[in-house]
C-alpha cells in the first residue's frame, strides 16, 4: 500500500494536496477541504467466516476514498483537529461509486502488476474531476438542488446537513424550504425522535408536531 501511495504522492502534491500516511487534504480558498484516502483492507479476525457472495475475504486488497468536507455543515461531526479524515466530510465517495454510479464497492489487489497504474486512472479519471465538482458551498447547494441525495452521495438525512449549510450561510428562508420537505415524508421510527429534538434546537420548534412515521403494516390474516 505505501508503495502504491508513493507512486502518486507528487502528482497528488503539484495539484495542492498535503500528505499524510496514506491520505492527502487540499484546502480550498472557500474553505472546504478535498480529502483522498488509499484504503487497504484489514485483516479479518481470527473467528471470522468467508460467505461468497454476502461477505467476502478483502484483506490484500485496496480501494481509494474521496470526501469533501464543508465546515457549515457541522450538525453531527467535528474534526478533533485540522487533519480532515474521510469520516469527517458531510460529502464522502467511494471509487466503485463514481466508476459505477451505484451503491458498490470496487476493490483491487495490492500484489496485482498494473496496482499503480490502476490507482492512478481511477485518480485522475474520477476521483480528481468528483472533487473538482465542489470547489465551494454553492457547488455544494447547487448539486443537492439538481440531484438530491444521490448528486452528494448521501444518507438519508442529508438534507438537514444541506439546511444546516444554508443556515450557517445566513440563509435561513432557504434552510426552512428543505427542511419542511424533509419532514413533510415519514421518517423510520429510531430517527423521529432525533429529528424532533434537532428540529427544536435548530428552531424548527414548530414542525415537530408535523414528523410522522410509516403506518404499521396492517396483518393479513388467512
Amino acid at each position: 500500500m505505501a508503495q502504491i501511495v508513493a507512486a502518486h504522492a507528487k502528482s497528488l502534491r503539484d495539484l495542492g494536496f498535503r500528505k499524510r500516511r496514506h491520505g492527502f487534504n487540499r484546502l480550498l480558498d472557500s474553505g472546504l477541504v478535498h480529502v483522498v484516502r488509499f484504503w487497504q483492507a484489514p485483516k479479518e479476525p481470527p473467528a471470522w467466516t468467508e460467505v461468497p457472495g454476502l461477505r467476502e475475504r478483502l484483506y490484500g486488497k485496496f480501494r481509494l476514498d474521496f470526501g469533501v468536507y464543508v465546515p457549515q455543515m457541522d450538525r453531527t461531526h467535528m474534526p478533533r483537529s485540522e487533519w480532515i479524515n474521510e469520516y469527517d466530510c458531510s460529502i464522502h465517495a467511494s471509487i466503485g461509486q463514481l466508476v459505477t454510479g451505484e451503491w458498490k464497492d470496487l476493490w483491487w489487489d495490492l500484489g496485482r502488476a498494473d496496482a499503480e497504474a490502476v490507482a492512478g486512472e481511477a485518480l485522475s479519471v474520477y476521483g480528481i474531476p468528483w472533487l473538482e465538482s465542489f470547489p465551494d458551498q454553492e457547488s455544494v447547494i447547487d448539486a443537492y438542488r439538481r440531484g438530491g441525495t444521490r448528486a452528494l452521495w448521501g444518507h438519508p438525512a442529508t438534507p438537514l446537513d444541506v439546511a444546516t449549510l444554508l443556515a450557517n450561510l445566513g440563509r435561513g428562508d432557504e434552510a426552512r424550504v428543505v427542511v419542511e420537505s424533509y419532514v413533510a415524508a415519514p421518517v423510520g421510527t429510531g430517527h423521529a425522535d432525533y429529528l424532533r429534538g434537532w428540529l427544536d434546537r435548530s428552531g424548527y420548534a414548530d414542525l415537530v408536531p408535523l414528523v410522522s412515521t410509516p403506518e404499521p403494516k396492517s396483518r393479513v390474516v388467512p
